[in-house]
C-alpha cells in the first residue's frame, strides 16, 4: 500500500522502480508533514528489551485486535534532527494516541512520564546521519547513511522506528540523541514479518554485517 511504498522509497533509493507497483495498493490517509524536532533511526541499530510494545494495525489484518497488535520490543538510540518530517499519525504508537494533534510530542514513553522530554521518531530523507558504529561521528565519510540491502537470513532481523515514541537522551560525542522504543519485525501497517524476510536500511555503511544487529529498517517486498 502508498503508506508502505512512500516510507520506504524515500528509505531505500535504489529499489525506487517497485513503488508504482505498491502506490496502487492503498491511500496515504495517515501521511502527515510534523514541525519541530524529531528522532531520525534510519541508520541505527538496536537492542532487544525483553518487553513487548503495542503498535496500531488495520483491520484485518493477523494479530491485529481492537487496533492494536503487539510486537517484540527494541531500544534504539537515535540522533535527533530539525523538522519538518514525514509521520504516519495512523501507525507505530503515534496512531494509538486518541485525538487530534498527534505531531504534538508524546508526554509519556514506555509507560514512563517524560515530561517535556518527549520525541518522535519520523522521516526525513538524509544522506548523513551521524551513527553509533562510528562513535557519533558527524564527519562527512562517518556519517554517510547511503542505502543498504539485507539479503534473506535468518540471522537477519529488523527494528521498525517509524512513528514510534522516544525520550530525549541528551548529547554523545556532541551529537543530540533519544531513546526509542520500537518493534521487532513490524511491517508499518502492523504485520508480522516472517523471519528472515529481505530488508531495507540506512545503518551499516553499506556494510551486510550490520544486517545481524537489528538495524532499524522496512522489509522487502512491498507486499510483507
Amino acid at each position: 500500500m502508498l503508506r508502505y511504498a512512500l516510507f520506504f522509497s524515500s528509505l531505500i533509493g535504489t529499489i525506487l522502480l517497485a513503488v508504482p507497483q505498491a502506490m496502487s495498493q492503498g491511500t496515504l490517509d495517515g501521511f502527515r508533514t510534523c514541525p519541530g524536532e524529531f528522532a531520525l533511526c534510519a541508520a541505527s541499530i538496536c537492542t532487544p528489551t525483553g518487553k513487548s510494545i503495542a503498535v496500531a494495525c488495520e483491520a484485518g489484518t493477523p494479530g491485529c485486535t481492537h487496533g492494536t497488535a503487539s510486537f517484540p520490543e527494541a531500544q534504539c538510540t537515535c540522533p535527533i534532527f530539525p523538522g519538518p518530517s514525514i509521520a504516519d499519525v495512523n501507525g507505530g504508537n503515534m496512531g494509538l494516541r486518541p485525538g487530534p494533534g498527534r505531531c504534538t510530542a508524546p508526554t509519556t514513553v514506555n509507560g514512563v512520564d517524560v515530561g517535556d522530554n518527549g520525541i518522535w521518531s519520523l522521516y526525513s530523507p538524509q544522506l548523513e546521519i551521524p551513527q553509533e558504529i562510528n562513535n557519533w561521528n558527524q564527519g562527512k565519510k562517518k556519517s554517510a547513511a547511503p542505502p543498504n540491502f539485507c539479503p534473506a537470513s535468518v540471522m537477519n532481523t529488523f527494528a521498525n522506528c517509524f512513528s514510534f515514541a522516544c525520550v530525549r537522551a541528551g548529547k554523545i560525542n556532541g551529537v543530540e540523541v533519544a531513546t526509542c522504543f520500537c518493534p521487532m519485525g513490524e511491517s508499518l501497517i502492523g504485520a508480522v514479518v516472517a523471519p528472515g524476510t529481505p530488508f531495507g536500511t540506512q545503518a551499516g555503511q553499506g556494510s551486510e554485517s550490520i544486517c545481524s544487529s537489528i538495524p532499524v529498517g522496512a522489509p522487502f517486498p512491498f507486499s510483507n
